[in-house]
Order: C-alpha cells, then structure tokens, then sequence
C-alpha cells in the first residue's frame, strides 16, 4: 500500500510505546489486544501495522479479527511475522485464488472433457437450474490457508496458539454474530471471510456461516471483555461510494452493508485505546491487485 502509511504507522507506534512503557512502571505487564477489521483488500495494510508492532517489539496478547482481519490476524496468532507476511502475501496471485479454477493437469480426463465442452455451468438441483449462491466456492482460499496454517492443526482451541486468537462469523439463517475460537482454524476464518455473493458459505457444525462484517465488523467490545486492558485497532473498512463508484450488484451490496458498519465504529472507536485508520481511499475491497504496491 501507500509509502506515507508506514511513516504514519512509525509515529503512532511510537507514541503507542511510549504509553507501553508508561504503563509497565505503574502496574504488572498490561494486557495488549490486537483488533483487525475486515476490508478485503484493504485488509493487506493490517501487514504493514505488524511490521510496526514488532519493530518496536510490542508483544500482543491476543489478537480478533474479522473477514480479511480475521485471515491476517490468525496468521499473526500462528507465529508468522509481520515481515514474513509481507513476502507470503507478495506471492499469491489472488486472481486464482479468488477464482475456483482448478490447473488442467490435476484434473481427470472426464472433468478435462466436461469443462472444455462448456462455456457456462449451472447448479442443477431436483430437476430445476439453480442460480450460484456466489462467484465463487472458496475452495482455492480454503487451501491457501489450510497450507499455510499447516503448522497449528493440531490446536482446537484458539486460545492454545503462540498469541490467543478468535475471528467473527455471521450465522446466515439467524443474523447472529458468533466468535468462532475452536475448531480447525482454517475452517473458522474461511467463514469469517466469506464475503456474501463473492464466496460461498461456510458449513461448521451444522451451522451455516457468512462474513462476520455483516454484524461485527470490529469486535473490539468482544476482545475488551477478554481482559484486555490497552487495545490497538486497525480499521480498513470501506467508506461509502458515490453514484458513479457504484458499478455493480457487489458495489450496491458492500454500500447497504457499510450503512451500517460506519456508524457502528463511531462507538466502537471508544473501546480503542490507539485507534489506525490508513489512508487508503485510492483503494476498494477487491483491489488486490493492488496490494503489492
């Protein structure tokens, strides 16, 4: 993202130190909390605010997130740095790995034949054609972050990671916001991310899951009712478009859904106690592309 944002971020963080340090001399080791709001691809700035914690070796206690916080800061949670998230991001063509496509060479000949016979597939369901629920399944980010997060399967309960973790989903049949802080990780951030017409919903437990950003897009109240006595907040939620920016049936849908979560942060703000919000206006939450820069 934008060079101005580091130097923004060193001045914060510096300030955020100071106040650190301050602290430590009145009392035992506070408890910091790391809040990552969802965003899409302004989501990727939350990697520049971790090569700042950890340059001024600010030690976070637990980290929550929500959609692409929520992949972010499970990462983080697992014992990736902030640099070493920085060269993983760097790598991923995100134009696969939003797409389902699947390489030719891992298919059977008959998917091979099927697919190349075809310009357009639909669901086919009890004898009627179905219109696709999203763009996309999720499978390919599904696989993105069970690799990745490879190394802590065998954790169930998000608090047993190298720093305490939980993500927000939203239960699609009932509207709740629902922290999900056990199970198999990949799982519960692929449901904390999956953005309504643009990935699929999640299956866990019977309980059907969409992006936690439709009800709790910065669960900073959540995370301050975990003990946390300081709390960072990064928020790269998207500001609301004008007519001319609204190109879409996605760009009507992330406006009607910014509605609300806008004026939501204008109380959660309070519960923040060193409030980020980059400037990344130049960018939408599907600017991937982009995130290299």
């Amino acid at each position: 993202m934008d060079k101005h944002i580091w130097i923004v971020l060193v001045f914060i963080f510096a300030q955020a130190d100071f106040l650190y340090a301050q602290q430590n001399q009145k009392a035992n080791k506070q408890k910091i909390g790391l809040v990552l709001s969802g965003g899409g691809a302004k989501g990727l700035a939350h990697i520049g605010t971790l090569k700042v914690i950890d340059s001024l070796g600010i030690k976070i206690d637990y980290v929550a997130g929500t959609s692409m916080g929520a992949i972010v800061g499970s990462l983080y949670a697992s014992g990736y740095t902030g640099k070493q998230l920085d060269s993983v991001f760097q790598t991923i063509d995100f134009d696969d790995i939003i797409s389902d496509d699947i390489p030719r060479e891992s298919k059977t000949y008959f998917e091979r034949k099927d697919n190349e016979r075809y310009g357009v597939t639909l669901p086919f369901k009890d004898f009627k054609v179905q219109v696709p629920n999203s763009l996309s399944k999720g499978q390919n980010i599904y696989n993105l972050l069970s690799r990745l997060l490879s190394h802590v399967k065998d954790v169930h309960e998000f608090s047993e990671l190298p720093i305490p973790f939980f993500c927000v989903a939203t239960d699609v049949e009932t509207g709740e916001d629902i922290i999900l802080d056990n199970g198999y990780l990949p799982r519960a951030v692929n449901a904390s991310g999956a953005l309504p017409s643009l990935f699929a919903p999640v299956e866990i437990e019977n309980r059907l899951f969409i992006d936690g950003g439709v009800t709790d897009n910065y669960p900073v109240e959540k995370l301050r009712a975990l003990g946390m006595d300081i709390i960072i907040g990064v928020d790269v939620q998207d500001g609301l478009k004008n007519r001319d920016q609204l190109n879409g049936a996605f760009d009507i849908l992330t406006q009607i859904n910014n509605y609300r979560t806008i004026n939501a942060m204008k109380e959660k703000v309070s519960f923040t106690d060193i409030y980020i919000d980059p400037d990344i206006e130049d960018y939408t939450v599907i600017s991937f592309d982009q995130g290299k820069a």
